[in-house]
């Protein structure tokens, strides 16, 4: 993992003691000074500068070639969804809306990085399956799925909580159970931990009915034999039972296992490319957006997984084919000076302002959506905060992506939007990276995903991958 911090003044929106802020290597990366040498995403965790991921909140390179997945997101890379979602759970927060703004206090710079249930709504509405699923926090009840006792002994009090069923998020145990991705990376609690979770065949022939349906085809399910006088359900999909492989690695130290080589086939094209149906998402769901304290109500039956809308997936569609590729831009655009070393270790000042990044922007306009992430008074347009003093211009302009006039203006207006305009622990975040550049001493690790053959190995303490792997019933 990586914390995105790009100068003095970003330290003061961690929520993290003062003894144990530094400023670290990432603004080499954000300036420019180094680069990461293959693409990288992060989620974020509980030690973040809130105020540059609210910026790219949707997602976006908080650096070059490094790409902040937003507070839930997925993209595809190699042909394989990755998504994600940043933050830690507290229930106490989860049905809030997002109304920290800046300044933080000492509760808002807390609250700022809890999941919200919107997030969790939006990823449950994924229905094409997911390769590779990135969380802070673990799923609840994920040690019930390999024998626990080595982590029990390494972390005593784990026990407790296993037991009660507290440790780890009920969240991501629904999102596991429901999406079941091939592999879930996870962070937070500094120890790593692998385990395979069994899945049900019923979703599986669900969506094989569905993908049927959609060809045209008349899927059978299944089909009556008689044997020993008495009726036995064959049913054509059950071809191995399905299974998610879960990984927690441990603190970036000396002699911690805190990295781990996972290859994956190559299906599609190495590079970072938007996900069509996570952005058919982001519209269906943009009204449910709220910046007060008081969330906007989910429609009913959220967790009943109807995916976007008809109206957004063909909008999205036909953005692409006037568009001409999936792939994400290369927009990063600097929005806040980046640290200078002849400043020394003083304290930063906490901003006092929301900031508008122009990647942000480009992504809403592209999709027609209205920008909809400042609070109240205290926002402004992203550059207008600092100049690049030795040119003397205004920095952070980005490259814009706008949608074709034609097709932003074919649109008509949604009859279900929803007008909303009145009114912990350790640890850090999960990525996707051949190791994560700028990362804070003792902070979480990152699991890499390459390409080639499926294998895993990290010294005497694998992560089972095969199919013949034994699982917990």
């Amino acid at each position: 993992m990586l914390q995105a911090v790009r100068n003095l003044d970003d330290l003061e929106t961690m929520s993290i003691p003062v003894k144990y802020r530094d400023i670290m290597t990432f603004w080499k990366y954000y300036k420019g000074e180094a680069q990461a040498p293959m693409p990288t995403i992060f989620i974020g965790g509980n030690h973040e500068a809130s105020n540059y991921l609210w910026e790219l909140h949707y997602g976006g390179w908080a650096a070059p070639n490094i790409y902040f997945m937003g507070y839930a997101g997925a993209v595809r890379f190699g042909g394989h969804r990755i998504a994600g979602l940043s933050g830690t759970y507290v229930s106490q927060h989860y049905h809030w809306g997002h109304h920290e703004k800046l300044p933080y206090d000492e509760r808002t710079v807390k609250s700022a990085y809890h999941v919200r249930q919107l997030h969790v709504h939006r990823l449950m509405q994924l229905q094409q399956p997911t390769s590779i699923l990135l969380s802070h926090d673990w799923p609840n009840l994920i040690t019930r799925y390999r024998n626990s006792s080595w982590l029990f002994n390494k972390k005593p009090y784990f026990k407790a909580e296993a037991e009660r069923g507290d440790l780890g998020s009920p969240p991501n145990q629904e999102l596991l159970q429901t999406l079941q991705p091939d592999y879930w990376f996870a962070a937070h609690l500094h120890v790593k931990f692998p385990a395979v979770v069994p899945h049900k065949q019923q979703q599986q022939q669900h969506q094989a009915q569905q993908a049927g349906q959609q060809h045209g085809q008349q899927q059978q399910q299944g089909k009556q034999v008689q044997q020993d006088g008495q009726q036995q359900q064959v049913h054509g999909s059950d071809v191995g039972q399905k299974v998610t492989r879960f990984l927690a690695l441990d603190k970036c130290l000396p002699g911690r296992d805190f990295l781990q080589v996972v290859e994956l086939p190559v299906e599609g094209p190495l590079e970072l490319c938007y996900d069509p149906e996570w952005l058919a998402i982001l519209r269906s769901t943009h009204d449910l957006m709220s910046t007060s304290k008081t969330a906007v109500p989910l429609p009913p039956n959220w967790g009943g997984r109807t995916g976007p809308k008809q109206y957004d997936i063909d909008f999205v569609d036909q953005l692409f084919k006037q568009r001409g590729t999936t792939a994400i831009p290369h927009n990063f655009a600097m929005t806040a000076p980046p640290y200078d070393p002849s400043q020394g270790r003083r304290r930063g000042n906490m901003p006092r302002t929301d900031l508008r990044n122009p990647q942000t922007e480009a992504l809403l306009q592209m999709l027609g959506l209205r920008y909809n992430l400042d609070h109240a008074e205290n926002s402004r347009t992203a550059g207008s905060s600092w100049t690049n003093r030795r040119g003397g211009v205004v920095v952070g302009a980005g490259t814009m992506y706008k949608a074709p006039t034609n097709l932003l203006s074919q649109q008509q207006k949604n009859p279900e939007e929803i007008d909303i305009d009145s009114d912990d622990d350790e640890g850090t975040a999960a990525a996707v990276s051949a190791a994560a550049p700028g990362a804070a001493e003792g902070t979480a690790p990152a699991a890499a995903v390459a390409t080639g053959p499926a294998a895993a190995v990290a010294g005497d303490f694998e992560i089972p991958i095969d199919d013949e792997d034994e699982v917990q019933e």
